[in-house]
């Protein structure tokens, strides 16, 4: 009975024909170093702040960057009745006068936190830097994909947003509890995004 259980559970672990994806954590990978521009922006206002991490080392053993969540960009459009009034019965037609603009396309990474303080040391940097520089240092831009693996190892699901900036980062509580880790909530804006 026992190696009947064990069977049962192995399958559904690892055989690709049987196991249930326990999909939990997105691996986040940030295609370009932005952290020279980010350092750079701040450097002129004499802010204390700095980019101690590197995109890159966020995918390297120990400080992987992980999304417990990942809020996908909402898609909308506004359209308004055009035409002329009261033509004889006849239902007006409709325009569409705007799609969703790309400040209001924006996503959200729960991101959990490591053993570098990823959000001091690098997503409020980029924050304040983008308060400096502005839009036009296109520098402070970077594609971010997010990817899902199964519990096999191959690629479930990802997506990456282009051209994507942080917009606002989340206070949280810091107190003396049993919590076993800390998650901090990233928006970002995007020009796109598409599924991979």
């Amino acid at each position: 009975m026992a190696n009947e259980a064990k069977a049962f559970l192995d399958a559904f672990s690892t055989d690709p024909n049987f196991f249930v994806s326990h999909p939990f954590l997105w691996k986040v990978s940030i295609d370009t170093d932005v952290s020279g521009a980010i350092n750079a922006a701040i450097s002129k206002a004499n802010e204390n702040w700095k980019a101690k991490v590197k995109p890159g080392d966020l995918t390297k053993s120990g400080t992987l960057l992980v999304a417990r969540q990942v809020t996908i960009p909402q898609e909308s459009s506004e359209f308004t009745p055009i035409g002329v009034e009261n033509r004889g019965g006849f239902l007006p037609g409709y325009g569409l006068v705007q799609r969703t603009d790309f400040l209001s396309r924006s996503f959200s990474l729960n991101v959990l936190e490591t053993g570098d303080d990823i959000e001091h040391g690098f997503f409020r940097p980029w924050l304040i830097a983008l308060g400096i520089d502005g839009l036009t240092n296109f520098n402070l831009k970077s594609d971010i994909t997010v990817m899902q693996y199964n519990n096999d190892g191959s690629k479930r699901k990802g997506y990456v947003f282009e051209k994507a900036f942080p917009t606002a980062v989340e206070g949280y509580n810091l107190n003396y509890g049993a919590e076993d880790f800390i998650e901090k909530s990233i928006t970002f804006a995007c020009k796109n995004y598409r599924q991979l």
